[in-house]
């Protein structure tokens, strides 16, 4: 009964908020070597950063007291979590494999990580896609339709880089330069 217990606290609602402060916590790290957020009263480069930071960490605590607050009351109300939720990974009809939506954060939180990793030394134009992409395969029901999946993650990484470099003035710092 007490595995069944830590099983149920295993699902995307608890999950994905820790996948983010886990996120955030290696962010907070990254942006800390652009120095202070201000910079003779005025913003620097990191203030747009500190204020991700700051936003995701309270809306990801939110979402983490109020998903361990559910499960507390599903399980004070004697729900028990469906057996075939904690199955890796399940084939559809066609044999084609669906991931566990339950895994699906841990695999969110993986591929965060890589991308910020990696973006300083292969640079935005690079590691945006992949991500978006990767984003887009880790959350797809079932894994296809794989071009239309990397039209969209250039579409989106030609947009926000427009928006970062037109509208806000950031620079992407050049790797290949």
């Amino acid at each position: 009964m007490k595995n069944n217990i830590k099983n149920q606290y295993l699902r995307a609602s608890v999950l994905t908020p820790l996948g983010t402060i886990a996120v955030l916590l290696f962010y907070l790290i990254s942006f800390k070597n652009l120095g202070s957020i201000t910079k003779n009263g005025l913003p620097s480069a990191s203030f747009f950063p500190f204020l991700i930071f700051i936003a995701g960490m309270i809306s990801a605590t939110v979402l983490l007291i109020s998903a361990i607050k559910e499960v507390k009351k599903e399980i004070k109300e004697n729900h028990i979590v469906d057996k075939d939720k904690t199955e890796r990974a399940k084939k559809d009809e066609n044999g084609k494999i669906i991931l566990n939506p339950n895994l699906k954060p841990i695999y969110i939180t993986i591929l965060t990580v890589i991308f910020i990793v990696l973006f300083k030394y292969l640079g935005y134009m690079i590691t945006a896609p992949l991500y978006v992409f990767g984003f887009q395969v880790i959350y797809d029901d079932k894994l296809e339709k794989f071009k239309r999946k990397a039209i969209i993650a250039a579409i989106i990484t030609i947009l926000v880089y427009a928006l970062y470099v037109g509208c806000f003035n950031i620079l992407f710092p050049e790797v290949w330069s």
